[in-house]
């Protein structure tokens, strides 16, 4: 049995791999036509550009890992049922549990390798693609120098700002007032500078006056030279009066900025919340590619590759047109949020299994 599990998870990740790299190069080419003009007005070094795509991989794996999948699953299917290997397996005795086995030990495989690629390694490296084109365009944005005023009612945070360049991310003339649940004043932060690095603020040369529960001031202010903020949730695009963008976010991180933004309209959230239930449904996309692909697989090595070719992508896009019906409903706040991401996901995987089922 270990013989045929590894003959047939080779004969589904040799075409995979291949499938991955044309895609992924496909995918770099179609950028190109988009960002290439940028790439000249900006005069870009190969290597900034060969940098921009490293960091772009991991968002193009996600976005082409099941289409992969689904095609990879129906060449091996199709070759081997064409080859009679399938109806020799089954003849001597092996079940078509077992022949399945390797097929939904790379699905599963994908699917934990594109959550990890999801939460960690998409958000962090497409925000770094992202600010490697914003930093060339620093020469051609004019830096804004009129105050901001920011209030976060959700946490009690009261911004005022001198100017902000929004080419750096640079703000001047900081004054931040934290307060307690109750609104009072616990604490007034000021500095002269605040730069935005590694997602998070550092302050630099500024006092920090605390209060007591009464709003009373509690001793002398402490000064600084560089204070770290990582609990600050405030960004650049929040004073900006940008959106933040869900595709420099993990799932974790766009929860946490659901729960501190609640005064944004109920039309904002109900799109952030879409965007959260989105990226956990994505990663099961790779388990309904691999168990579309086997029903129809199987099917095309005896009657014919282009009939079979055509269902699976017709049940395949018809999968995405769904998603994106259904998700808008939900950004209209016509469903609910979970229902538009998670309702295609669940139905079509349905059908899969209904579809395999009628194999035995």
């Amino acid at each position: 049995m270990k013989i045929l599990a590894r003959h047939l998870t080779h004969h589904m990740l040799q075409p995979l791999l291949y499938l991955l790299l044309t895609f992924s190069l496909l995918f770099i080419i179609a950028d190109l036509t988009n960002h290439g003009e940028d790439f000249y007005r900006y005069k870009l070094s190969l290597r900034t550009i060969a940098t921009y795509y490293s960091w772009q991989l991991p968002s193009m794996v996600v976005i082409t890992i099941p289409i992969c999948l689904l095609l990879a699953t129906l060449y091996s299917l199709s070759q081997l049922t064409r080859s009679s290997e399938i109806t020799a397996m089954r003849a001597s005795g092996i079940s078509l549990n077992t022949l399945l086995k390797p097929y939904l030990a790379i699905a599963i495989a994908a699917l934990l390798l594109t959550t990890f690629i999801n939460e960690w390694l998409s958000p962090q490296y497409s925000y770094q693609a992202h600010q490697l084109i914003q930093q060339e365009k620093e020469s051609t944005t004019p830096p804004r120098t009129e105050p901001i005023a920011y209030r976060n009612p959700t946490i009690g945070h009261t911004w005022t700002i001198e100017k902000i360049d929004p080419r750096t991310y640079t703000l001047h003339g900081i004054t931040l007032r934290q307060q307690r649940p109750d609104g009072t004043d616990q604490q007034k932060i000021t500095a002269t500078k605040a730069y935005w690095l590694d997602r998070h603020w550092w302050f630099e040369d500024g006092t920090l006056q605390a209060f007591n529960q009464q709003s009373n001031l509690m001793g002398k202010p402490q000064p600084f030279q560089i204070r770290e903020m990582r609990n600050l949730p405030e960004s650049p695009e929040d004073f900006l009066g940008e959106s933040k963008d869900p595709a420099h976010l993990s799932a974790l991180q766009l929860r946490h900025y659901i729960q501190n933004h609640l005064f944004l309209s109920s039309k904002t959230l109900a799109g952030y919340r879409v965007d959260f239930h989105h990226k956990l449904a994505t990663p099961f996309v790779c388990l309904l590619a691999v168990l579309l692909g086997i029903p129809i697989g199987n099917h095309t090595g005896r009657r014919g590759s282009l009939p079979g070719i055509l269902l699976t992508l017709v049940l395949f896009f018809g999968y995405y047109a769904t998603q994106f019906t259904t998700q808008y409903l939900a950004r209209k706040e016509l469903i609910s949020p979970a229902l538009g991401s998670w309702l295609p996901l669940i139905l079509f995987l349905l059908i899969a299994l209904l579809m395999i089922r009628k194999m035995r």
